[in-house]
């Protein structure tokens, strides 16, 4: 369901310093987010709570080399699914040296609607393979390119966005190359169940209908220290607007607690 991918955020960020996803990788960059991450968030539509959303990391190997497994999970709640059920699976496979996608696999129940879809990303020939209904197409990428959720955990890696910067990242999704757009607008105090943070607002300017992110301008609003955690989101459509609040954090490994404003 749309709105519902909208809302988990998941995900935004980026505006006269312009900084491409395939950037050559720092010695310095340090990676906040590791084994046992778990971000859950609610999900509402004006005063009514739909569902929840939860993004989850595990750390892996695939061809050999070390990867993280990113797993969004989105689910709408008993009153939501007696007329519309949403069930929602996405894992995307990035590569921890490189930090680029190689794989998506989407799996997804709105309402009567089933959609399934893999992507593997040959990064070495800039080429991506999308099964879908059992057909099969191939589709050249930009160097380093991510994926619709893979996106938003790059952009954590990248160094703190300041107000009034921009950044780019390359994306491949629904068959296409896109550039998603991120502008830092402000910073801002958030108040949410966990507590209360300083953060920077961001808005992504997003021309695919993706993971978490939806066409349209999606709002993100980002810790501003080192962890980067999306705190809140939201986006409008065409029947008002959907936002995701996050409920509950666990850092897992190695990351710092995360912590509020006394």
């Amino acid at each position: 369901m749309r709105p519902w991918r909208a809302a988990a955020w998941v995900a935004g960020w980026w505006l006269l310093t312009t900084i491409g996803s395939s950037a050559a990788l720092g010695a310095e960059r340090t990676i906040p987010f590791g084994h046992g991450e778990r971000l859950i968030y609610e999900l509402s539509w004006y005063n009514l709570v739909g569902g929840t959303a939860t993004l989850l990391v595990q750390e892996d190997e695939h061809g050999g080399a070390p990867t993280f497994r990113l797993i969004s999970l989105a689910k709408s709640n008993a009153f939501v699914s007696l007329f519309f059920p949403v069930e929602d699976r996405v894992e995307s496979v990035m590569d921890q040296a490189g930090l680029y996608s190689l794989r998506l696999d989407v799996r997804q129940r709105e309402g009567k609607r089933r959609r399934e879809r893999l992507t593997e990303f040959d990064q070495v020939n800039n080429r991506a393979t999308v099964i879908k209904n059992g057909r099969r197409e191939v589709f050249d990428i930009p160097p380093a390119v991510q994926d619709s959720l893979s996106c938003l955990y790059y952009f954590r890696t990248l160094p703190p966005i300041k107000v009034g910067q921009r950044v780019t990242i390359d994306v491949h999704e629904s068959n296409k190359n896109w550039r998603l757009a991120i502008d830092g607008l402000n910073r801002e105090t958030v108040r949410t169940p966990l507590g209360e943070f300083e953060t920077i607002r961001t808005q992504a300017k997003v021309e695919f209908e993706g993971i978490f992110l939806d066409r349209g301008d999606v709002f993100i609003w980002f810790t501003d220290d080192e962890r980067r955690i999306p705190i809140h989101m939201e986006s409008k459509i065409k029947i008002g607007k959907i936002k995701a609040t996050l409920i509950d954090y666990n850092p897992g490994r190695p990351a710092a607690p995360l912590t509020a404003r006394q």
